[in-house]
Formats: structure tokens, sequence, C-alpha cells
């Protein structure tokens, strides 16, 4: 990784507001950020699906893992939830939050896009995987920085 005082976003608030997703939903996010889409892909939705793979977003036991994917110099973003989740949701609303987000991104406002989205995406996610009791925290919540 680079440095990371040269990517517009603040990690320490991204990071807190997936905590605080995951205070209210046994679901699991990560955020993964990078300059630009590769080269060798075709659509950002194909090279997000392949870190979404890379990262093992399937590994939780609901199979409700969620990815945000983000290439912001490409002003682009994909969201990914995985088969537990994307059954309950569907791909109007993943889009709907890259939409959010790529409009703060044209803005320069960049981490309050990434929270907003993960505010959104929280309050959906805990009226389908309330917390529990028992929850533990499957994934790392550390921002993901592929500079």
């Amino acid at each position: 990784m680079a440095l990371f005082s040269r990517i517009p976003f603040n990690k320490k608030q991204i990071e807190v507001a997936i905590v605080r997703l995951e205070q209210q939903t046994s679901a699991e996010l990560r955020v993964y950020i990078e300059r630009h889409i590769a080269k060798s892909s075709s659509s950002v939705m194909e090279h997000a699906l392949s870190v979404f793979q890379k990262l093992e977003m399937t590994a939780t036991q609901a199979r409700n893992g969620v990815l945000i994917y983000i290439a912001y110099k490409d002003h682009q973003c994909a969201i990914i939830g995985d088969e537990g989740i994307h059954q309950y949701v569907g791909e109007n609303f993943w889009q709907a939050q890259c939409a959010e987000m790529t409009t703060h991104f044209k803005q320069k406002v960049y981490t309050q896009g990434v929270v907003n989205a993960i505010d959104n995406i929280a309050q959906v996610l805990a009226q389908h995987f309330p917390i529990q009791p028992n929850d533990r925290n499957e994934l790392d919540n550390e921002v993901i920085i592929n500079d």
C-alpha cells in the first residue's frame, strides 16, 4: 500500500460506520478502495466479484457478507451482497447505493458518500439479519486500500 494520506478517504470514519452497522445486524461488511479498476477487467462488477472472491466474503455462516468496492478516480463502485443478503435486497438496492456514493465522489465528498451508503445498508440489513446475542465478527472491519 502506498501512502494513505494521498487517498481522499478517512479510513477511521469508514471503519466506525462498519462497526455501527455490525452493532445493528449480524451481516458483515467490508470496504475495498483503489484508484482505478484493473485494466484486465471488462467491468467494475467483474473486478468487484474477483475482489469478493479473493477476500473470501462467502465465508460467513449465514452467507451475509457485503463488499463495497470503490475505484474512486474512475468514479465507479459496485456493491456485492452474498446470496443470503442478495435474495432480500436485490440489484436495484445495491445500484441505488452506488449511485448515491458516486454523486458524493463527483463532489469530492468521498468519506461521507461511503458512510451514508453503509448507514443505508445497515438499516435494510438489520431488518433481515438482526443482531444476535451470540453474534461474532466473522470478517475483518479494516478498510482495504489497494493503491
